[in-house]
């Protein structure tokens, strides 16, 4: 009898562990919270309207669907810009780089989420790029995420180098 409450008391620890677990990672799978979804890319044509008309500089981040790192950048980095509207003084678009979704290309013609990918060299999750309407890089890839605490200020000044070579476009 007291075997069986012992046994039992361990199923139960170890079931609400995995419990806890199975949501984290649920969690980090599933959807992103609509306070921290970004804008996915959609019609190559009117990003290059959009930032020409505006004079600014388009953020592409290539993320993959589960990827912890892409949240963190998502959550802590991009969306308190894309909330902040105008004064972020970027246009951010996500791309998922394993994803066979087209899009419109400039010419028209649909090109998917993984070719541009391909086009950028992209071939792990989370990056960034920084281009301009006409998908020309403007500052270095941030590749990956910093662990040392630096990531805003590398992005603040992608940003602004990107920002810089647009205003004299």
């Amino acid at each position: 009898m007291r075997r069986t409450r012992q046994r039992r008391a361990v199923l139960q620890t170890f079931g609400a562990a995995a419990i806890a677990l199975a949501g984290r990672w649920s969690a980090a799978q599933g959807a992103v919270p609509d306070e921290e979804a970004l804008q996915v890319i959609e019609d190559l044509g009117r990003l290059r309207e959009q930032s020409r008309r505006e004079r600014l500089p388009v953020l592409l981040f290539f993320t993959t669907p589960g990827c912890p790192f892409c949240l963190e950048v998502r959550r802590n980095y991009l969306a308190p810009r894309v909330k902040q509207g105008r004064t972020a003084g970027v246009i951010v678009r996500e791309v998922d780089i394993t994803s066979r979704r087209t899009v419109a290309g400039h010419d028209g013609r649909p090109v998917s989420e993984s070719e541009l990918a391909v086009r950028f060299n992209v071939r792990v999750a989370p990056v960034v790029v920084l281009v301009n309407g006409d998908l020309m890089p403007l500052a270095d890839p941030l590749v990956g995420i910093d662990r040392s605490g630096f990531y805003e200020g590398f992005l603040s000044a992608a940003i602004e180098t990107a920002r810089a070579k647009v205003a004299t476009q």
